[in-house]
């Protein structure tokens, strides 16, 4: 008889609401099959027992088969982690070992939809250059629950093995149920992007870049240039370029306005408030995780008009009509809202870009897991440094914050938690350099107002010392941006050049989630006004 695996539920009301609907776009069965052994990551087990019972309880088209380790079946598809669930296994070569817990229960959901419809929904291109695969491959995706972009790299993965079947295999390892596995490639940061056994990449890549080193075994580069495509994808009111909380806002507010839209965002939905561990300053949430915060938002916005994802604006070009130009081809506008937001900053320090993703990292929420019981840096002063410091105390790491002035610069909330919380603070300090071979083991710590250099003996650092403003494609075009590259506007959030706008991070002033959605408001808004007086001319 098969244990019970208890009746607490994995899904919510409003979840299976919302997969009933999705659900519907089913073209045929699809079968699951779990498989677990007794004693071993049981509370996992149980959830990937119960996640696909659930599932299989809302549409007919999805069928549980539940099957024990070390039986026949198990044996033929060489199944030896507790979980692993297999996703149509007689047609293609999916697994995800470990359960599909967090944010990799949407990829397992679009990967149900892509198996379902047999096809894998990759661009002509990519088809064409896997076609001329003549190689197996295996590829393995290394993702914790709490990763916001570890879902796309796993897409990428599933979406190769269900065009080519016959040659290649994907696996998503859900590291902190499967350590040695992740201890065996090294993983410190994630996603990462191991195949045949080789480490090909870490981050979330483009399809392209994705297809490349799949083929080549090698890793890859974004080109400097890439090629444009020259399709007219559509013709709209207004392009919004970044698909975080302006973005997100101005997407709304522009299609309530009448606008036709489309927003165009080259990573995932969200910014940089999806790997916030916490928001408290949200008004109406007391706090609310980050990633939560802008699901909400994205499934906002997609209710009002339509988000291209991975679909990264190349050029832009100014004429009669405002054309974007992407990968995939030209969208045509009469208007132009920038909302790329900013990234984070780097140090600049010897040691950096060659230990990144060995205990180098920008994402405490993506990569905090591997060092909840080790020593780490945190490095800034400022509200990112410090809710960093506090997300990584709270999973038992020993936290270290090195900061180059006297005072923090952080909200005061986060400083009194972090004198509560009693965690260590190096003052008046930087990191000169960070060491290590294989990975980081030290770093080099000299006085800002001088001293000499010590060494720190740490496993990881985690920099949070600001963000740099992504305007690029504002100054390619004449827009204007002050001295540290933010763009200036008005107080209608328009720029220099006529029909281009822009609002949240990239733009000068207070850079806050409040403050991004308002402007974002505001910038649609604006272009509404705009639009509309020179359709009556």
């Amino acid at each position: 008889m098969e244990k019970d695996t208890g009746t607490k539920k994995v899904l919510n009301d409003d979840s299976r609401k919302i997969l009933q609907n999705t659900f519907k776009g089913l073209k045929r069965r699809v079968k699951i099959e779990v498989f677990t052994k007794e004693g071993s990551n049981e509370p996992f087990n149980n959830l990937s027992i119960n996640f696909v019972r659930e599932l299989a309880e809302i549409t007919d088209k999805i069928e549980g088969s539940f099957l024990k380790i070390g039986d026949a079946r198990a044996k033929e598809k060489k199944v030896e982690k507790s979980p692993t669930i297999l996703i149509d296994p007689d047609k293609y070569n999916i697994r995800y070992t470990g359960a599909p817990a967090g944010e990799e229960g949407r990829s397992f959901i679009e990967t149900l939809l892509m198996v379902s419809a047999d096809d894998s929904g990759l661009s002509e291109d990519s088809r064409k250059r896997l076609a001329k695969l003549k190689e197996r491959r295996h590829v393995q995706v290394f993702v914790t629950a709490a990763c916001p972009y570890c879902p796309g790299e796993v897409i990428n993965a599933n979406r190769a093995a269900v065009e080519r079947p016959d040659l290649v295999s994907s696996e998503c390892v859900e590291s902190s149920e499967n350590v040695d596995l992740a201890k065996k490639f090294n993983v410190g940061s994630v996603p990462q992007t191991v195949i045949n056994g080789k480490t090909i990449n870490i981050g979330l890549q483009p399809e392209d870049l994705f297809i490349s080193g799949l083929i080549s075994l090698e890793e890859q580069k974004a080109p400097e240039t890439a090629q444009p495509g020259e399709d007219i994808i559509g013709e709209y009111d207004l392009i919004i370029v970044g698909a975080g909380p302006a973005g997100l806002t101005a997407g709304i507010y522009a299609s309530r306005s009448g606008l036709s839209n489309v927003i165009l965002e080259k990573s995932i939905p969200g910014g940089q408030v999806a790997v916030t561990p916490v928001v408290e300053n949200w008004p109406g949430m007391t706090n609310v995780p980050g990633k939560h915060l802008m699901d909400l938002m994205v499934q906002h916005a997609r209710s009002y008009t339509h988000i291209h994802e991975n679909e990264e604006v190349l050029e832009v070009k100014v004429g009669r009509k405002i054309e974007a130009i992407t990968r995939s081809g030209r969208y045509l506008g009469n208007a132009l809202l920038i909302a790329t937001g900013a990234t984070h900053r780097k140090l600049e320090a010897p040691g950096e870009d060659r230990l990144y993703g060995k205990g180098v990292s920008y994402c405490a929420t993506c990569d905090g897991y591997f060092y909840k019981d080790r020593q780490v840096i945190v490095v800034g002063g400022g509200n990112t440094a410090l809710t960093d410091a506090l997300y990584l105390d709270s999973l038992g790491a020993k936290v270290t914050i090195v900061h180059r002035r006297g005072e923090f610069r952080a909200e005061n909330h986060l400083v009194e938690s972090v004198k509560e919380r009693k965690i260590e603070v190096l003052w008046d300090s930087e990191v000169v350099e960070i060491n290590g071979k294989e990975r980081v083991d030290s770093v080099s710590i000299k006085g800002s107002k001088g001293g000499k250099t010590k060494k720190l003996k740490t496993d990881a650092v985690f920099v949070g010392i600001g963000e740099t403003p992504l305007s690029e494609i504002a100054s390619s075009i004449g827009v204007v941006t002050n001295e540290a590259g933010f763009i200036q506007v008005d107080q209608t959030q328009r720029t220099n050049i006529p029909r281009v706008y822009a609002a949240g991070d990239v733009t000068s002033g207070i850079r806050q989630i409040v403050t991004a959605t308002g402007t974002g408001a505001v910038a649609a808004l604006s272009a509404f006004q705009d639009i509309s007086r020179s359709r009556k001319q």
